[in-house]
């Protein structure tokens, strides 16, 4: 969806003349939205131009807060329908570089219809890839963040998960692992009231029942699978965004926490363990994540129209 189509779209499914629109940016935010008008949102409206990527986002906060949903107009996409909207440049800028987490195999002659991405518990040979995962697991994670095998095995059954696993050619080339969690068990994990080798399937948010996203690990062999794994995430999210309240995170991985910070999660608290490794929780809730500059250069596309 370009930012003309999502703009129009919400504009016209809130009931609102361009006159409206104008009158109402600027009460939500005067200080990018002071000058506007109808021209100009006639002219965005008809891609002659675009807002910067900022007033993109103060756009989409505005609809928000409007609407009470957590991102207007995308809010009844299914999965695969999220998926194919998204943006896979736009999304490659968001996770950045980590050698941690993303290796460097060649990735020149991979083609994107050569990666298929599974959920973990179809997956033929789960396994060898939970044994693969228990020695990267192990490497990056400090022992107090760790999980065993037979709870992975045990949370990659459970329908409120999301473990999903990449092949490429019939080889494993990535994973990526959450699960939603009930509020409140969320809350004492962030707060390190609760380990999360603590959690239990009892502490599983039901599919319709608003729960929270703990990001537990993630690998890929390259970019480029990196890539479509964080896709799938994304519209993981976008298309239940009904019944995910918060997103979270806890790590002591530099490489990690930079790859959070990107997705616009926010520092909340750290502790330091015996050893003296300072583990590091951040959390935001869902309607920001999802507003964010990052988030709209891979919703919203590059239409071929100057920035304002």
């Amino acid at each position: 969806m370009q930012f003309n189509e999502y703009l129009k779209a919400c504009r016209e499914n809130n009931h609102l003349s361009q006159e409206q629109l104008v009158h109402d940016l600027y009460s939500h935010d005067i200080e990018n939205f002071g000058s506007l008008d109808t021209g100009t949102v006639s002219k965005w409206e008809r891609s002659v131009t675009k807002p910067k990527t900022a007033k993109q986002v103060s756009i989409i906060k505005y609809f928000q807060h409007k609407t009470g949903v957590v991102l207007p107009c995308w809010d009844s996409y299914t999965l695969a329908e999220a998926e194919e909207r998204i943006c896979n440049v736009g999304m490659r800028n968001l996770i950045g570089n980590s050698k941690k987490h993303i290796y460097d195999f060649p990735s020149e002659t991979m083609r994107a219809e050569d990666i298929h991405i599974y959920p973990l518990r179809t997956f033929s040979r789960m396994e060898v890839l939970l044994d693969m995962h228990m020695h990267l697991h192990q490497n990056i994670n400090h022992p107090s963040l760790q999980l065993s095998k037979e709870q992975f095995r045990e949370w990659a059954m459970h329908p409120s998960s999301l473990f999903i696993a990449s092949e490429y050619k019939d080889a494993f080339s990535g994973f990526s692992f959450s699960v939603k969690i009930k509020p409140e068990v969320f809350d004492k994990v962030l707060n390190f009231e609760m380990k999360r080798n603590e959690i239990t399937t009892d502490d599983f948010a039901a599919h319709d029942e608003v729960g929270c996203s703990l990001m537990l690990g993630f690998f890929a062999i390259n970019e480029k699978v990196a890539t479509l794994l964080f896709i799938r995430y994304y519209a993981y999210l976008i298309a239940n965004q009904k019944t995910i309240a918060e997103i979270g995170a806890v790590s002591n991985s530099d490489e990690a926490i930079k790859l959070i910070s990107n997705m616009n999660l926010q520092y909340m608290k750290s502790y330091m363990t015996e050893d003296n490794v300072k583990i590091k929780a951040y959390r935001q809730t869902l309607s920001n994540v999802l507003a964010s500059e990052y988030v709209v250069k891979m919703i919203l596309a590059k239409q071929g129209c100057p920035e304002e």
